[in-house]
């Protein structure tokens, strides 16, 4: 029930208190079949260090997931596939009711914590204005607030239909800094007579 609710509401807090209740029952029920068959079974004390292995090995495996979750939050992993499956369901029917021929390119975005900070690339029809695919954002970023839960942040990105999306990011741009200062400094220097 514990684990449910934490799945809903996406948090790993919730998550990691179920787990503990988990290892928690877990560890009770091999501690009394570990003691009950050491009571009742003739030279069955290998037993007791049995349980104790079983015990140690569910709480390692338990504080493994419950560290690399942390861990994952806190580099900013990318959305998962169920996450984004739901933010493209709320953005399919969000723009399914608009009267502009529109269509989902991408959704990606990053998980920051309990966060959720997406970033849409939405398909607009060649010739939108900038007044258009504000009006489009600003309803995009209502829909997806509203019924994806955690979502904190909404970036879209718009591309004319039938074309090649544009990169974001400056490709070698060191390249290019250290090919500039070669220039610079390629011709020679006479040193100055004083």
């Amino acid at each position: 029930m514990a684990m449910k609710i934490a799945k809903e509401r996406k948090s790993s807090v919730l998550a990691s208190n179920a787990v503990h209740h988990r290892i928690d029952s877990l560890s009770a029920i091999v501690a009394l079949c570990a003691i009950g068959g050491a009571h009742f079974l003739n030279d069955a004390s290998w037993l007791d260090p049995v349980g104790g292995l079983l015990v140690s090995m569910m709480v390692i495996n338990a504080g493994w997931g419950n560290t690399r979750a942390a861990l994952l939050e806190l580099v900013d992993v990318g959305l998962d596939d169920e996450m984004k499956d739901l933010i493209r369901k709320s953005v399919d029917g969000a723009l399914a009711l608009r009267p502009e021929r529109l269509g989902v390119r991408d959704v990606a975005g990053l998980k920051s914590g309990q966060n959720y900070l997406v970033e849409l690339t939405i398909e607009v029809p060649v010739g939108t204005t900038v007044a258009g695919t504000s009006r489009i954002e600003e309803g995009l970023r209502e829909v997806v607030g509203a019924g994806v839960r955690g979502v904190k942040r909404v970036k879209v990105r718009f591309v004319e239909e039938g074309t090649v999306e544009q990169a974001e990011f400056v490709e070698n741009a060191q390249a290019l800094e250290l090919e500039g200062n070669h220039e610079h400094h390629d011709h020679d220097h006479e040193p100055k007579a004083q």
